[in-house]
């Protein structure tokens, strides 16, 4: 995996989530994955950008009746020897690199673990049973197609293992690149409107929340903007009071989310709402501090929870050219992130 350029990253999207995809459907068509049961537990362990993807999973599997829970990688290190948190587990790692996931995939029953991952041939591959890999796509310092990768295959995973329909799978790529065009201008005009937040909040419940904290952190990585993300009601006991003039709230959502919303906007909060409802049914669709962008209608599941991590994505570029930041370049490396390349 060569690292490159954010934008370019993020404008091929498309192309590599195709090469991904086949990749994917490739590695599923050659496993054997020992069956989830009814009344079996599915852990999705992972960490940083990853553990946000983690989210879109486990509320999946957890509304298709399948007991799930996320499991942070760093966590299972305090665990017992032979201590067994579910009876299957799906182990994220995009670079395959992270030494957490790897440590905790060693102490996990054989035979049950699954692993997702870009590199073929990384770390994470040799203490997995079954390697569910994109192909060694090149990405951003700060993951764009990685992350959208991982999404993109733990939806084939389900469809595989528990039928679950992912819609029309073949033509994710293609609704990538419309909707990245349908959402640059707005995109560029919330990334105007936020270039003034001090912090930004980031919410949502369900599947967005993958997008809340997924955006939450690029925002941390590329921009260096205190951020945090909560999910929707969470939000409303307490979390939200400090908002105010020059503060910035990300909100992905169809329901509570709009009255949220409306809430704040008169505080000087400026505001990039991500929903399915049509603008023309929001109170204040017109409101000086209020960027709207609608999501197709008919993007449902993990198909929507790509398309929402489209928009932080696409902030995230034109603010950092307006600032000058180069997305992946960091002030602070830890060397014990990643396993070195051997």
């Amino acid at each position: 995996m060569k690292r490159i350029d954010y934008d370019t990253a993020v404008r091929d999207q498309p192309a590599n989530l195709e090469r991904a995809r086949r990749s994917i459907v490739e590695a599923l068509a050659d496993a054997t994955i020992e069956p989830w049961r009814a009344g079996d537990t599915v852990a999705v362990v992972a960490m940083g950008a990853s553990s946000h993807a983690a989210h879109a999973l486990v509320f999946a599997l957890a509304a298709s009746g399948m007991r799930a829970v996320a499991l942070t990688a760093s966590d299972a290190s305090f665990y017992p020897a032979g201590a067994q948190s579910a009876d299957h587990y799906v182990i994220i790692s995009e670079s395959g690199r992270s030494p957490e996931p790897i440590t905790a995939a060693r102490g996990f029953t054989p035979g049950r673990r699954i692993g997702i991952t870009n590199v073929p041939d990384s770390p994470l591959t040799a203490v997995v049973d079954v390697a569910i890999t994109f192909g060694d796509l090149d990405d951003s310092g700060v993951y764009t197609v990685g992350y959208t990768s991982t999404l993109l295959a733990a939806a084939l995973l389900c469809e595989h293992m528990l039928g679950m329909p992912v819609g029309d799978a073949e033509g994710i790529p293609t609704r990538v690149a419309a909707t990245l065009a349908q959402f640059a201008a707005a995109a560029e005009l919330a990334s105007e409107r936020l270039a003034t937040a001090q912090t930004v909040d980031f919410v949502g419940r369900g599947m967005s929340l993958a997008a809340a904290s997924e955006g939450a952190l690029m925002f941390r990585e590329a921009l260096a903007v205190p951020t945090a993300a909560f999910d929707t009601y969470q939000y409303l006991h307490g979390p939200m009071e400090p908002l105010r003039e020059h503060s910035g709230l990300v909100v992905f959502g169809d329901d509570r989310e709009l009255s949220l919303v409306d809430s704040v906007l008169d505080s000087g909060v400026q505001v990039c709402l991500v929903t399915q409802r049509p603008l023309a049914e929001l109170a204040r669709p017109a409101h000086e501090n209020l960027v709207a962008i609608a999501l197709p209608a008919d993007a449902t599941g993990f198909e929507r929870a790509i398309l929402e991590v489209l928009v932080p994505q696409l902030i995230v570029g034109y603010s950092a050219a307006r600032s000058g930041r180069r997305p992946g370049e960091f002030t602070y490396r830890q060397p014990d992130t990643k396993l070195p390349l051997t």
